[in-house]
């Protein structure tokens, strides 16, 4: 489903903001990222797979299985931390009720998807010895000289 109205576009590609005709057009727009995440990430892995099994043992296939496996953790971790808050806003639009929170401070759903962009920079530096060390030294580096020397 396309949205309704899409307006105000940058370059015409980008929509600043999308007006639905009903609450259940939202409700469908939601599941729809939802079910591409997730059915794109099973097509991604099912691919890798194949071109993992064709290539020989070598330390490059292993890198590769490792990188793999990343990809399918941040996408495991984007889903669950935002699946609440998708559930919710759908149970409220439809009207069955659903949690609702003062502000965004109290707003544990909205924590947990905040809490995606933390975790996301995280899980690629924790999987990924490459990165680590490139933090190490060019980051740390410059807060703390000392770490640069080790």
């Amino acid at each position: 489903m396309v949205p309704a109205n899409i307006t105000d576009s940058i370059s015409g590609g980008v929509p600043l903001s999308v007006d639905f005709k009903s609450p259940q057009d939202y409700v469908i727009f939601i599941f729809q990222i939802v079910f591409a995440t997730w059915s794109m990430t099973i097509k991604l892995y099912v691919v890798a797979r194949v071109q993992l099994a064709r290539d020989p043992p070598s330390a490059e296939k292993e890198s590769k299985k490792e990188s793999l496996r990343i990809i399918i953790f941040v996408v495991i971790t984007f889903l669950v931390l935002w699946c609440p808050s998708f559930v919710n806003i759908i149970i409220r639009f439809i009207g069955v009720g659903g949690l609702t929170f003062r502000n965004e401070a109290t707003n544990l759903f909205a924590i947990m998807a905040r809490f995606n962009a933390v975790c996301t920079p995280s899980v690629y530096i924790w999987g990924s010895p490459a990165l680590r060390e490139a933090m190490v030294k060019n980051v740390w580096g410059r807060v703390c000289p000392r770490c640069k020397r080790r």
